[in-house]
This record gives structure tokens, sequence and C-alpha cells, in this order.
């Protein structure tokens, strides 16, 4: 079974999120996390497949948490898709640079949204 670990520090957005994850692909695992230091553990725990990740957490950052995952064994391979208000270039410029698997606005396009996830799920393995 896919997971996506959901990663906001924002509890409404964070909800709403995992709502719409949940109705869009009900046979998705939903995980969520408040910070990115309990993003890590839950992640190395459950081995998503596929972080939605917010970049402006409070504590880890969201640049800081995918570092930080990568050097983790289960998130070598794990998908993080970045959420965010900041669009300006700089931002997009690291984002490209971390290996994000997508780079989504505040608030985002809920097509887009679903179209990403739908990609990302199709190719991740599936976990029991």
């Amino acid at each position: 079974m896919a997971a996506i670990l959901i990663i906001e520090d924002d509890a409404d957005t964070r909800q709403a999120l995992g709502e719409y994850v949940a109705v869009r692909f009900p046979d998705v695992r939903v995980l969520m996390s408040e910070s990115g230091e309990s993003g890590l553990e839950l992640a190395s725990r459950t081995r998503p497949s596929v972080v939605l990740l917010d970049l402006r957490l409070k504590g880890i950052g969201g640049f800081e948490f995918a570092e930080r995952l990568r050097r983790l064994p289960v998130g070598l391979a794990v998908p993080i898709v970045a959420l965010t208000g900041d669009t300006s270039p700089d931002t997009l410029s690291r984002a490209e640079a971390a290996g994000f698997a997508a780079f989504l606005s505040k608030p985002p396009d809920v097509d887009r949204l679903e179209a990403v996830l739908r990609t990302l799920f199709e190719r991740a393995p599936r976990m029991p």
C-alpha cells in the first residue's frame, strides 16, 4: 500500500491536505506531521512512498529536512514534493538543486496537486 507523509506546521492546512489526499486516493495511507523533527522520525519508521513537505517549518526547515531524509536508508528514493508560499526565484532555484520531485505554491492548485501525486504514487513501490 502506498503512503504519503504530509509535513505541514499549520494544523488547518495539514488537515485539509490530509482529507484531500484521503478522498482522491482512498488506497493511500495518509500520515501527518507538524514538524521536520517528527517527520524524520515518522519517515524512518513508516517508509512513505511520497513526502509532501512545507518548506517553511519551525525548527528543521524543509530544505534541511530533505537533506536529512536523504541521509537515511529509507529516504534515498522517496520523492519529495515541496509546498510553499515563497515562490521567489531563489527558492525555486534551491528547490531544483535539492532534487524535489515537484514544487507547488500555496495554496496548491488541486488539479496539479492531484496530477503530481498520481504520477508519483504510480511510480512508487508498494509497501505492505
